[in-house]
């Protein structure tokens, strides 16, 4: 009785632990993908807009094969116009891996960018939502000139 009681323990434990972690996961995807503006300002290194002027693959060399080359994401090369938030030089650098975002950005197109440090100190996106198009960032981009004024 004993033994069958602590599977059913060890099984509503695991079970909270997922449920937890779940929960955690879900916490940071949406303060990524949230629309406050304050949550995706204040967790960024950087706040820019940029244009993508190279692309350029992310190969994975532990998991390509002779013949066949893994991509793990895109590194691109921008020009930045105006910055919100951090120190950047004339031309930037960031990493956008298909494990956070399935969309490849276009070369010649201008993005907003909320972008992070990775573990490296290399700046990275860390979701789709991470780059707008400077087309569909025009009340984004209002609310956040309207935010930085404020201070």
């Amino acid at each position: 009785m004993r033994h069958r009681l602590f599977k059913w323990k060890s099984l509503w434990v695991f079970a909270l632990v997922l449920v937890a972690i779940q929960v955690f996961a879900w916490q940071e995807e949406m303060a990524e993908s949230s629309t406050n503006l304050e949550v995706r300002f204040g967790a960024a290194a950087v706040v820019a807009q940029v244009e993508v002027i190279g692309i350029h693959r992310d190969v994975d060399s532990a998991l390509s094969e002779p013949g066949v080359t893994a991509i793990s994401g895109y590194v691109y090369s921008a020009v930045p116009g105006q910055v919100w938030k951090g120190i950047v030089a004339d031309q930037i650098t960031f990493r956008l891996g298909l494990e956070y975002c399935d969309k490849k950005l276009e070369k010649g197109e201008r993005y907003l960018i909320f972008a992070r440090l990775d573990s490296y100190g290399r700046l990275q996106l860390q979701s789709c939502d991470s780059a707008v198009v400077e087309s569909e960032a025009e009340a984004l981009l209002a609310e956040l000139n309207e935010f930085s004024s404020q201070g």
